[in-house]
C-alpha cells in the first residue's frame, strides 16, 4: 500500500480566502503542474498546490475569474476557493473531491473494461456518453470551453456518472473586459481539422471545437475504442498519422470516397442507432468544411437518450444489448469473430482477476571467509615509570590558585556571551531598520529564550512592517495574521489601529465585490474575518442579514421570472427581472430577459409583425440568440417584401388595363429589390407587364398623333395574338378604350361589332362586296383585322358581353 508523502514545510500554514486555516493531510496524486492533497477541515474538498514557479499571473487571473463565474455543476471539479500562505501568496486552489473513478479510456477498451467494470453493458456505455454530453453542455452554458478534450481529464464511476477534472486549464472569457484566458494544450487525436498544427495559446477555442473532441470520445465509447479516423489506408506508401487524416477528412465510415476503410475487427457502423449514425456523419463529413454543422452536446444527449431507450436484450446472453433496428445480435457475431472473447460476458462467465502474488526475495548464499594461516599477537608497549617527585608548594596554594583561575575564566565566558547577545540584538535591530522583516523574524526565532524578551519589541515592529508590506501588496489576510502575532500593542498602538482600519476598509470592499459578483458565502466569510477591534459583531451580523435578505429577494424575483417564462408569459418575466439589484443577479436577469425577448420575437414573427419583432430583437444582448433569430427575421422580411411586391404588381396590372398608365408606372417604380422572386408568375411577371405598358403607351402616342396606319397594324397584331389565345379580353377592352378615346367614340371595337350585328353580318365569313363597301364607308379608318376577323367576331363580342 502506498504510504502518504510528507507535507513540505512551505505548506504548513495555509489559509482560505476567508482567513480560515487549512491543514493538508496526505498527498493523493502528483502531476506536472502540482500535487493534490487531502484537507482535514474539509474532507469533501481537495487542494491542488502548484509546484514552485508553475502558477503564472495569467493562471492566477483565470483562477479568480473561475471563482467569479463557477460552472455550478457537481460533475465539474471546478475551483471553489483559493489557497494562501501566511504571506497572502496564492499557492493553489481547493476543489470538490471527485469520487473514485476510472479514466474514460479504461471503459471503451474491452480488455480493461472487463477487468475494472465487468458488469458494464452497452446500456452503461450509452449512459456514460449521455452524461458526458450533459456535463460538457453545462460547461458551455456557463461560458467555458474545455479546449483540451481528451480521455484523461474525464473520470467515470461505477454508476456511469462522468466527472470533469483538470478544470483550471479550461478556457474562460471575462464577461466584463472581454479578456480570453486560453487553454494552451491539446491532443491531436481530439483536435478538429481547423486547429491542427496551430499554437493553442494563440487561438480562441469555441464550443464547435469541443464538439469535435466530444464526438470522437462518444464514437470510441460506442465502437469498442475505435477512432473514427483510424482504419486501413488504401493508397500506396506509408499511411498518414491520425492528425493528418483529420486534416484531410478521412473519416473511415464516410459517405464520401476516401482512401480509408474500417479495420477488419472494428465494429460495423450499423451497430449504432440510426440517429447516432446521422450525427457522426454530420460531425465528421459535413462538419469538416463547415464546423457550425457539428452537433452540439445537447444534440448528442437527446440522441443518446433515444438510442438507449431503443436497446433490446439478446436471447443467448442477457448482457448483450443492441439496437432494436438490428435483426441479429452484433455482439454474438463479434464474439465469434474475436475467437470467443466476449465484449460483454455473461454473469456466470465473469472471473475476477487474481491478485498479484508478491515474490519473496531469494536468500543470498553465505559468503566464504578464508581463515588466515597465521595471526600475529598484538604488540604492546610498556610506558616507562617516572620517578616520584614531591611538590615544593603546599596543597592550599594549589587549590586557591585553581579556584581563582576558574572564577576568572567563568567571568570572562559570561562577558563573552553577553557581548554576543548584544551583537545579535544589534543585528536584529539593523534588519528591522532596513526593512528586511523576513530575515529579522527568522533571526528572532533563532535566539535563545533568555533573549526573547529583549528582542520582543523589535519583533513586534517587524510584524507591523511585514503587515504593512502585505497590505500594500493587497494580501490582507496575511497582514491580519501578522498583526495577531504582535505581543505588546501599547508602544505601536496608533500604527496598528490605522493599519487595522485600512485592512477593514479593504476587506469590506472585497466582501461587497464578492457579494455583487454572486458569491454570498464568500462575502459573509470575509465579513466574519474583519478585525473585531474595528468592526463590532453586531455590525457584521446586521450587514450579513441585509445581504441575505436582499439575496433572498433577488432569488424570489428570479424564480418568479423563470416561472413566468415557463408559462409562456415573457413580458411578466421581463418585468420580474427589473428589480434585480447586484451585478450577479442583473447578469442572470439579462440572460433570462434574452430568452423572454426571444419568445416575443417568435410570437411577433408568427403574427407577421415585423416592426414589433425587430423592436424585441434589438433588446437581446446574447449574440448566439441573435444569430439564431436573425434567420427567422430575414425570412419574414423576404416574405413580407414578396407580398408587398405582389400587391404593387397587382395594382400596377389593374391600373394598366384600366388605362391609367401613370399610376401603373408609379407602382412599377415602387417594386423593391425582391422583384426577382416575381419572375415565376408567368405572364404577370414584372418584365412582361412593363413591356405591355410600354407597348400600350406607344399605341396611345400613335393614336394621339393620328398615325392610324401604325396603330392599325399593331392593333391587328394584338387581335391575332388574341385569336391564338396569347392575349386576353383585358387587352381587347383596353384596345377598345384607347381607340374610343382618340376617335371620338367611333372607331372602337365595340361600335364595329354593334354595326355588324345591326347589318346581320356578325360572324359572317364571306360578306358581300356591298356590305364591305358600306362597312368601309361607315368606318374609313376602322381596324382591318384581315381574313380572321370574321372568326373573331363572336369571341370579341363575348369580351364585351360576358
Amino acid at each position: 500500500m502506498r504510504q502518504p508523502a510528507s507535507i513540505p514545510v512551505r505548506l504548513n500554514s495555509l489559509y482560505s480566502l476567508s482567513g480560515q486555516p487549512i491543514t493538508l493531510s496526505q498527498e493523493l496524486g502528483r502531476g506536472g503542474e502540482g500535487s493534490i492533497y487531502a484537507i482535514i477541515e474539509q474532507p469533501q474538498w481537495v487542494a491542488k498546490v502548484y509546484h514552485p514557479n508553475k502558477l503564472t499571473p495569467q493562471g492566477l487571473a483565470k483562477l479568480r475569474l473561475s471563482l467569479q463565474y463557477p460552472p455550478q455543476n457537481p460533475a465539474i471539479a471546478a475551483p471553489v476557493d483559493l489557497l494562501l500562505n501566511g504571506s497572502g501568496q496564492v499557492l493553489g486552489f481547493m476543489m470538490p473531491r471527485v469520487p473514485q473513478g476510472y479514466p474514460l479510456h479504461e471503459l471503451y477498451i474491452p480488455r480493461s473494461r472487463r477487468q475494472k467494470l465487468p458488469f458494464f453493458t452497452y446500456t452503461h456505455l450509452h449512459r456514460v456518453a449521455r452524461n458526458l454530453s450533459v456535463a460538457v453542455s453545462a460547461l458551455h452554458h456557463r461560458g467555458y470551453v474545455i479546449g483540451d478534450v481528451n480521455e484523461s481529464n474525464m473520470l467515470v464511476n461505477p454508476s456511469a456518472l462522468v466527472f470533469l477534472i483538470d478544470t483550471d486549464s479550461f478556457q474562460i472569457r471575462d464577461r466584463c473586459s472581454g479578456m480570453v484566458y486560453r487553454c494552451g494544450v491539446g491532443k491531436p487525436e481530439f483536435t478538429p481539422p481547423e486547429l491542427q498544427g496551430k499554437r493553442f495559446d494563440r487561438c480562441d477555442r469555441t464550443p464547435t471545437h469541443d464538439a469535435f473532441g466530444v464526438a470522437v470520445l462518444i464514437f470510441q465509447l460506442l465502437m469498442e475504442g475505435t477512432h473514427p479516423f483510424d482504419g486501413v489506408y488504401l493508397k500506396p506508401g506509408d499511411p498518414p498519422l491520425i492528425q493528418d487524416r483529420i486534416v484531410a477528412g478521412y473519416y473511415a465510415y464516410s459517405q464520401r470516397a476516401v482512401p480509408l476503410r474500417p479495420k477488419p475487427f472494428a465494429p460495423p457502423l450499423r451497430t449504432l442507432h440510426p440517429r447516432l449514425q446521422d450525427l457522426f456523419h454530420q460531425c465528421f463529413d459535413l462538419g469538416h468544411q463547415q464546423p457550425q454543422q457539428r452537433p452540439s452536446p445537447d444534440d448528442w444527449a437527446m440522441a443518446l437518450t433515444e438510442a438507449e431507450q431503443a436497446l433490446v436484450s439478446c436471447q443467448h446472453n442477457p448482457r448483450h444489448r443492441y439496437g432494436g433496428h438490428l435483426t441479429r445480435c452484433p455482439w454474438c457475431e463479434r464474439t465469434q469473430k474475436l475467437g470467443g472473447r466476449d465484449p460483454f460476458p455473461a454473469p456466470n462467465t465473469i472471473v475476477p482477476p487474481l491478485p498479484k502474488r508478491r515474490s519473496r526475495p531469494k536468500p543470498k548464499p553465505p559468503q566464504r571467509v578464508d581463515q588466515p594461516i597465521y595471526q600475529a599477537p598484538p604488540r604492546t608497549f610498556a610506558r616507562p615509570h617516572k620517578p616520584f617527585r614531591r611538590s615544593s608548594r603546599p596543597w592550599q596554594v594549589m587549590v586557591g590558585g585553581t579556584l581563582s583561575l576558574l572564577v576568572s575564566y567563568g567571568g570572562y565566558q559570561h562577558w563573552q556571551i553577553e557581548q554576543q547577545r548584544q551583537m545579535t540584538v544589534q543585528e536584529i535591530v539593523q534588519l528591522q531598520g532596513s526593512g528586511k522583516f523576513d530575515r529579522c523574524l527568522q533571526a528572532i526565532r533563532q535566539v535563545p529564550l533568555s533573549l526573547r524578551e529583549r528582542v520582543q519589541p523589535v519583533g513586534d515592529r517587524c510584524h507591523l512592517g511585514q503587515a504593512q508590506t502585505l497590505v500594500n501588496a493587497g494580501q490582507f489576510h496575511g497582514a491580519l495574521s501578522q498583526l495577531r502575532r504582535i505581543q505588546d500593542e501599547n508602544t505601536i498602538s496608533s500604527s496598528i489601529s490605522h493599519l487595522r482600519e485600512q485592512i477593514t476598509s479593504a476587506l469590506l470592499e472585497e466582501a461587497e465585490q464578492s457579494y455583487d459578483a454572486g458569491q454570498l458565502q464568500t462575502a459573509i466569510a470575509l465579513l466574519n474575518s474583519l478585525p473585531q477591534e474595528t468592526t463590532s459583531s453586531e455590525h457584521r451580523e446586521n450587514l450579513a442579514q441585509q445581504w441575505q435578505q436582499a439575496w433572498d429577494k433577488n432569488q424570489q424575483n428570479f424564480d418568479q421570472a423563470q416561472a413566468a417564462l415557463v408559462n409562456n408569459n415573457p413580458q411578466q418575466a421581463i418585468a420580474q427581472t427589473q428589480p434585480l439589484t447586484t451585478r450577479h443577479w442583473q447578469q442572470q436577469g439579462q440572460t433570462l430577459r434574452d430568452r423572454a425577448y426571444s419568445q416575443l420575437v417568435h410570437q411577433a414573427v408568427d403574427d407577421d409583425n415585423l416592426p414589433q419583432a425587430e423592436q424585441w430583437f434589438e433588446q437581446i444582448e446574447d449574440e448566439r440568440q441573435r444569430n439564431r433569430l436573425s434567420y427567422r427575421l430575414d425570412d419574414l422580411r423576404d416574405r413580407l417584401e414578396y407580398e408587398a411586391n405582389r400587391q404593387r404588381l397587382n395594382r400596377a396590372r389593374t391600373a394598366l388595363y384600366q388605362g391609367d398608365f401613370q399610376t401603373a408606372q408609379e407602382q412599377f417604380n415602387q417594386l423593391s429589390r425582391g422583384r426577382n422572386r416575381l419572375q415565376t408568375l408567368g405572364n404577370d411577371r414584372p418584365d412582361i407587364l412593363l413591356q405591355t405598358l410600354s407597348n400600350y403607351r406607344q399605341l396611345e402616342t400613335w393614336l394621339s398623333n393620328g398615325d392610324w396606319q401604325r396603330a392599325n397594324t399593331w392593333t391587328r397584331h394584338q387581335l391575332q395574338r388574341f385569336a391564338s389565345q396569347h392575349a386576353t379580353c383585358e387587352d381587347v377592352r383596353l384596345l377598345d378604350q384607347l381607340w374610343n378615346q382618340h376617335s371620338s367614340g367611333e372607331q372602337g371595337l365595340r361600335q364595329q361589332l354593334e354595326y355588324k350585328r345591326e347589318q346581320g353580318i356578325l360572324g359572317d365569313q364571306h360578306p358581300s362586296p356591298s356590305q364591305r363597301r358600306r362597312l368601309d364607308q361607315m368606318y374609313p379608318q376602322r381596324l382591318n383585322i384581315g381574313q380572321t376577323g370574321a372568326q373573331l367576331d363572336h369571341r370579341l363580342q363575348s369580351c364585351f358581353n360576358p
